[in-house]
């Protein structure tokens, strides 16, 4: 049977709606395949103001609503298609506070099986960062592939390498699925944790031994553990059309990257695979623009000068298991992995994974298997307080959310001001029959 063509996408959006028709444009540029992936899998990062996130359900679905808008969009202008009906059914969408991901099948395209997971790791172990997670399997006639993708959002500052290690030991030992639907269907943004039954912790770890595993996101490791100084901007940030041999080339820069050095050291992301990073840093950019500008046509990258540029966006995945023999090819297969151009709604790049993972299903490992898989040796167990913790968590960031919503927004605002309003009229109104 053909391989599963999968398009993952990571977004950081910075707490505002995105624009749907600048995202449709560049959505697909990246693809190397004149035919539409079978799977989309957004992975988005701050995809609303905090208060919206926090509270979420309502809240949020204009957020994800554009998504799915500029995703038919960008693929009927991908396919030329001549018609507005949609090419992908939306199987599944959450959010985790500030982190959600969606995923999107292709027409005629049959899943089952949808789990989701969820854990936050921010202040009070909140969402404001914190990872959401979607798994399901994928099938055809009687055979399926199970797919776990990881959408996260670790600490900021180039100092805090310790923590954002903290922050993804969290994430394994917190992001338990459960059991929410059994056939394609969208499901609800709102929903929790659903009880774990009877199902074994290392099958509801993301580390399962019978699935593919993707993590997406804005891991927020920089280049640097110390803000730049006040010439660095001028004398090291790098520039288009700069020679590799450069000092100012960007792979110079991608020497100091936190990521692999934490990854060659065994303290992050365990077991993960990730492509040659080929392309410029994707984080932080002015306001200033260009936008919409493939790097080839620029002349500058407008950089804050605050901040170091580094690749804080990233996409990486565990490749099939030794265990799993099979007469072919078992290894997930990278087109590509790159760089869509700045958005004008977001200091961060989306960044791009275009993969074909081998329609196989992978088995259980054998009661005597010893490999060195972080699937059967997970480097953390699973936190056995997880769903009260997330409950705890959960009550902690609706009464934020609506704290902040209520002070902070002007829609928020309104709704107090109204409440003021009728509460008076309700007052007098009252004292006025008491008097009649």
């Amino acid at each position: 049977m053909a391989d599963i063509n999968i398009y993952i996408v990571t977004f950081n959006c910075g707490r505002s709606y995105i624009d749907t028709e600048a995202f449709a444009s560049q959505l697909f540029s990246n693809l190397t395949s004149s035919e539409l992936p079978d799977l989309v899998v957004l992975s988005l990062q701050e995809i609303a103001p905090i208060p919206h996130s926090l509270i979420g359900g309502s809240f949020l679905v204009p957020y994800f609503i554009r998504f799915n808008h500029a995703v038919q969009k960008g693929a009927r202008k991908w396919s030329d298609a001549t018609d507005d009906l949609p090419l992908y059914d939306p199987i599944a969408a959450r959010n985790l506070g500030m982190t959600g991901i969606m995923v999107f099948a292709k027409k005629q395209t049959w899943t089952e099986d949808i789990e989701y997971a969820g854990v936050g790791v921010g202040l009070a172990e909140m969402g404001n960062k914190g990872a959401a997670a979607i798994r399901l399997k994928y099938r055809r006639v009687s055979t399926s592939v199970e797919l776990t993708f990881v959408a996260a959002h670790l600490a900021a500052m180039e100092w805090e390498v310790k923590r954002r290690n903290e922050d993804w030991k969290n994430i394994v030992r917190g992001l338990v699925f459960s059991s929410t639907t059994k056939r394609r269907s969208a499901t609800s943004l709102a929903a929790e944790n659903r009880p774990l039954l009877s199902i074994s912790p290392r099958d509801a770890s993301i580390y399962k031994p019978t699935s593919y595993l993707f993590v997406a996101g804005d891991l927020n490791y920089r280049t640097s553990s110390m803000s730049p100084s006040r010439s660095d901007h001028k004398e090291t940030f790098p520039q288009p059309h700069e020679d590799d041999s450069s000092p100012r080339h960007y792979s110079s820069l991608f020497e100091h990257d936190q990521l692999t050095q934490e990854r060659s050291a065994n303290r992050t992301l365990h077991g993960l695979d990730e492509a040659a990073v080929t392309f410029p840093p994707t984080y932080k950019y002015t306001s200033k623009g260009p936008f919409l500008t493939p790097d080839d046509q620029l002349k500058e990258w407008n950089w804050a000068k605050h901040r170091w540029p580094s690749w804080c966006d990233r996409i990486l995945f565990l490749d099939a298991p030794i265990w799993l023999c099979s007469t072919v090819p078992t290894d997930v297969i990278v087109h590509k992995y790159s760089v869509l151009p700045l958005l004008p709604t977001s200091d961060h790049r989306p960044v791009t994974l275009e993969v074909t993972v081998p329609f196989c299903e992978i088995p259980a490992p054998g009661e005597d298997e010893d490999a060195d898989d972080p699937r059967i040796h997970p480097p953390f167990e699973i936190d056995i307080d997880w769903k009260s913790k997330r409950e705890r968590a959960r009550k902690l960031e609706l009464i934020a959310g609506f704290a902040m919503y209520f002070t902070t927004t002007l829609e928020g605002g309104g709704v107090m001001l109204a409440m003021a309003v009728g509460a008076i009229g309700a007052y007098f109104a009252f004292r006025a029959m008491l008097e009649m």
